[in-house]
């Protein structure tokens, strides 16, 4: 098998690539170290070089979907927001194109990592990441301090997942998703918006 000499990083992105691929046409279940290296024309111990394993491999995709929602995110806060209303639309937009933009086979690596530790670190991680922009991007507008704050950050990261998973399986449009998520923040975070 002639594999073409890539450097480290690229090789690892064209796995990651090719192992996104299987998953949107295949499933996870087909997705092993073996079956990746052959769809993408190398050696089985490269694969096991780059991922250990297939929960590696999973959990590395995971963290690159977190990863890329984050820089989303950074991005959308780069622009100026004059009212409540703008921050919220500006954080739901940028959270349901991150979803639409990684597809569908999020839900699938977080379904086949399900009550692992591995992916209950990357999921903590990934929403305590994703909380903090939302607080970020809030702040001028809201205080969302101390657990009560949490509580209510959390009510609506859950509301974006629900929402945004069912954009990316193409069930409603991402501008009904971006309507509909920045209707219920803008409802259920009013109260606790600064006087």
């Amino acid at each position: 098998m002639a594999t073409k000499r890539l450097k480290k990083e690229e090789r690892r992105q064209q796995l990651l690539d090719v192992a996104r691929a299987i998953i949107r046409e295949e499933g996870t279940e087909n997705l092993t170290l073996g079956y990746l290296a052959e769809k993408a024309g190398v050696t089985k111990p490269i694969t096991y070089d780059h991922f250990g394993d297939r929960k590696g491999l999973l959990v590395v995709l995971y963290a690159s979907f977190n990863e890329q929602q984050i820089a989303n995110f950074k991005q959308a806060l780069t622009s100026p927001t004059t009212s409540f209303e703008q921050a919220v639309r500006l954080y739901s937009t940028a959270y349901i194109k991150c979803v639409i933009s990684t597809g569908p086979e999020i839900t699938q690596i977080i379904a086949a990592l399900s009550g692992s530790e591995a992916l209950m670190e990357a999921l903590d991680k990934g929403r305590k990441a994703c909380a903090d922009s939302l607080i970020e991007a809030l702040q001028p507008y809201i205080n969302l301090q101390g657990s009560l704050g949490e509580s209510v950050i959390a009510t609506q990261l859950g509301a974006a997942d629900a929402i945004s998973a069912l954009a990316s399986r193409n069930t409603i449009s991402a501008d009904d998703a971006i309507n509909i998520l920045t209707g219920a923040m803008l409802g259920s975070l009013n109260a606790y918006q600064q006087i």
